[in-house]
């Protein structure tokens, strides 16, 4: 009786096909698999928000435009209104004082009153410049009247000069006064009366202020101004009473 050995089957002699399964390969593809869906979503995320970043950077930009815009129309304002605007002097009379009062006769008829009353008056003219830049001034002119007569009866001058920005400038002007010439009841009122002699000044002035160095131009500013003051009239002395002065607009 032979032994039963066993023999293993011929592999070409099998029908069907050997399949082999290998886990540690699945399970290392699956794993790859996903990953790159992981890296993809999160680059999917990546990229979604670019647009509302840029956006928000678009908003801060025009935000900041346009406080600087408001900024810039401020400034613009405040120099308008302080450094860039020209604003007219201030002009007063400080003093009056007689450098000379001389009455005499007239050697020649001339169909004028005999006597003859002149003076010369000394005034210190205030020039304030309220600006914020300096101001150049002209000559000033100034016409004397007295009271009840229509002519002038004297003109003065005061030199030109220059007043710093915010500040008060003070030049001396000359007058010559001839009240005989246009009103011979003034010498009634000096000889025989209380010796008082009203008399009102009209003092006109141009000048021009040099706007940032005059980067932004010269403006020519004018001003007027009207004073009244009294000559107290004595055998002994002279003497001018304190100016009441007031500014005159619409020259």
């Amino acid at each position: 009786m032979a032994d039963a050995t066993p023999t293993k089957p011929s592999k070409k002699g099998s029908s069907e096909p050997a399949v082999l399964y290998d886990g540690a390969k699945a399970k290392t593809k699956s794993k790859a698999v996903v990953h790159a869906d992981t890296e993809d979503g999160h680059a999917g995320d990546a990229a979604s928000p670019a647009p509302a970043h840029r956006t928000r950077l678009l908003r801060c930009a025009c935000c900041g435009l346009a406080a600087l815009a408001a900024l810039a129309a401020v400034v613009i304002l405040v120099l308008s209104l302080t450094v860039l605007r020209v604003r007219d002097p201030d002009l007063t009379m400080d003093s009056v004082t007689v450098e000379r009062f001389h009455v005499g006769f007239a050697a020649v008829p001339d169909g004028r009153p005999p006597l003859r009353i002149n003076a010369t008056l000394a005034a210190w003219i205030m020039i304030r410049n309220p600006n914020y830049a300096s101001m150049r001034f002209g000559a000033s002119t100034t016409e004397i009247f007295l009271d009840g007569v229509p002519d002038r009866v004297g003109l003065g001058s005061a030199p030109p000069g220059e007043s710093s920005a915010r500040s008060t400038s003070r030049v001396r002007g000359s007058m010559d006064v001839f009240v005989d010439r246009v009103a011979p009841a003034v010498v009634g009122e000096v000889l025989f009366g209380r010796g008082e002699v009203w008399l009102t000044s009209r003092t006109a002035m141009d000048g021009k202020v040099s706007v940032l160095g005059g980067l932004y131009g010269r403006r020519t500013v004018r001003v007027a101004m009207r004073c009244r003051v009294v000559l107290h009239v004595s055998a002994v002395v002279v003497v001018a009473g304190s100016p009441s002065c007031v500014a005159e607009f619409g020259r």
